[in-house]
């Protein structure tokens, strides 16, 4: 009988734990949320396997949904904690739309502040960076570099400061009789590219697959102490489409208003590394274009950056009824790395042209410092564009090497844009917003220091016909002596000397 008995209470003791089983869940969960400390799991360490609670706060209620639930039904407790991730889902996104509005009206792109690269960068620098306009939108110089990253994850990878670099190599700049350490060898570093830039050797190595990046810098550094190590850094365009106005030209003159200067007229030689031209882009040019150093295929799609600089170029160029004779380099071979833009230097520097205009930008690099050094000193300027990542970001290179020409931006009525980076390293101002035709007729309008930066390297080329190392800071002064004073009387961190190639009058308005 005791055993009939039991043979019939052991399934309802089972359907028994059974029901129990959830509410039990529910009350240990709210139990362990609550006990001990204000914060979830307080004082109470919870059993290895067990999920976590759920600690997302009701809209407008401080109360936790684990401790609503715990007089509740374990479905109803599992409805009331999808309805607080519903709930808290949405009013993320809300949250987020309008902190997306309020940075468009403020032109400054909205930031999420976590794993931000611009804070390692200042942080790598001895300082955290505040927010940076433009330096995070959606065609800001860290998301190109991000999108870069995830499209080529077998080309390129990211340096300690979140820069974009080629993967698995580094750049090392000997001088031209030293032999390559044979340390570097015997530890598994492998030449593979190499060339002679401006009397130095400029060697790239590919890294041991045991060293991640930056242990292969400092490793090399370590091996190769006379020489200068860095990783192969990638510079980004610092120019970007916006949204088309009416078509204007960079001193606030009608795009097709540019007249033809005379055939006799004198040439202006002006040289520009960019990415390719577009095909069919070069007869387009009002310029006569002498291609230098490597030729590259097309892209199959064109981003229309280096079009836009070389457009801007020669058209200031001809406003001073001169002839533009354009030495451009395609850096697109290269990725836009280090060693490509220093080749491209080194082939500026062979066909003698005294002023160079690079609208790229990328953080501070020991090669590429060393390049620029030696290109100076034989008596070259070069002008590049600061950067689109804001007042409160840190200097952008090459602007920012001693005895570079950095160049920042602003609108036809002479105010600095928002996104225009500033400093001490800023010499000179101009139009940063322009409108060009696009590949179809229509105009398109560009925005950003990229279209600035040309407009000062025509004004410097028409000063100096040829490379001289004493011609060249006279060059400079001159232009400092020409250009409208804005800001603060002389020269500051915002204009620097002042604004070139806008009228005195647009000016007027705005200061």
């Amino acid at each position: 009988m005791a055993a009939v008995t039991f043979a019939l209470l052991r399934p309802l003791g089972l359907a028994l734990l059974l029901l129990c089983a959830p509410a039990w869940s529910d009350n240990r969960a709210s139990t362990s949320g609550s006990s001990g400390s204000s914060g979830p799991g307080g004082g109470m360490t919870r059993p290895m396997g067990l999920p976590s609670t759920v600690s997302t706060p009701w809209p407008g209620n401080r109360t936790t949904p684990g401790n609503a639930s715990s007089s509740g039904s374990g479905k109803d407790a599992t409805r009331m904690d999808d309805a607080a991730r519903d709930a808290a889902r949405d009013a993320a996104k809300e949250a987020a739309k309008e902190a997306a509005k309020d940075a468009a009206k403020d032109n400054l792109p909205g930031r999420s502040g976590r794993d931000d690269p611009g804070r390692r960068e200042g942080d790598e620098r001895g300082g955290a960076t505040p927010a940076r306009p433009g330096g995070d939108g959606p065609d800001g110089r860290w998301q190109r570099g991000e999108r870069l990253v995830r499209s080529q994850p077998l080309v390129y990878e990211r340096d300690p400061i979140g820069a974009p670099v080629l993967r698995a190599e580094i750049t090392l700049l000997l001088p031209p009789d030293a032999e390559l350490p044979a340390g570097l060898a015997r530890r598994g570093f492998i030449a593979v590219r190499e060339a002679v830039v401006l009397g130095r050797r400029l060697v790239v190595l590919r890294t041991p697959a045991d060293l991640t990046l930056p242990m292969a810098v400092d490793l090399g550094r370590r091996l190769a102490p006379e020489a200068e190590i860095d990783f192969n850094h990638v510079l980004l365009g610092s120019g970007r489409p916006a949204p088309s106005a009416p078509a204007r030209g960079p001193a606030g003159l009608p795009v097709a208003s540019t007249p033809a200067p005379p055939a006799a007229a004198d040439a202006v030689h002006v040289g520009l590394i960019d990415e390719a031209l577009p095909p069919g882009g070069e007869p387009a040019l009002p310029a006569e274009v002498r291609p230098v150093g490597r030729r590259c295929a097309p892209p199959a799609r064109p981003e229309g950056h280096g079009m836009a600089v070389a457009t801007v170029l020669a058209r200031s160029v001809r406003d001073a009824g001169r002839r533009p004779v354009l030495h451009a380099a395609d850096i697109g071979c290269g990725q836009g790395a280090v060693d490509a833009i220093a080749a491209a230097l080194q082939a500026m520097d062979a066909e003698r042209v005294p002023v160079v205009n690079v609208s790229a930008v990328g953080p501070y690099n020991r090669v590429m410092a060393a390049v620029v050094a030696a290109f100076l000193a034989r008596g070259h300027l070069l002008v590049a564009a600061v950067g689109n990542d804001g007042p409160a970001a840190p200097p952008l290179y090459p602007a920012a090497y001693p005895g570079v020409v950095g160049v920042t931006a602003v609108d036809r009525q002479g105010r600095v844009l928002v996104e225009a980076g500033r400093g001490e390293h800023v010499a000179f101002a101009a139009p940063g917003v322009v409108e060009l035709p696009a590949p179809d007729g229509s105009p398109r309008s560009w925005r950003g220091t990229s279209l600035a930066a040309p407009v000062v390297a025509a004004a410097l080329a028409l000063r100096l016909p040829a490379p001289d190392v004493a011609a060249a800071p006279r060059a400079v002064e001159q232009l400092a002596r020409l250009a409208t004073d804005a800001g603060e009387p002389g020269r500051d961190r915002v204009y620097g000397h002042g604004v070139v190639g806008l009228a005195p009058t647009a000016l007027a308005a705005a200061h």
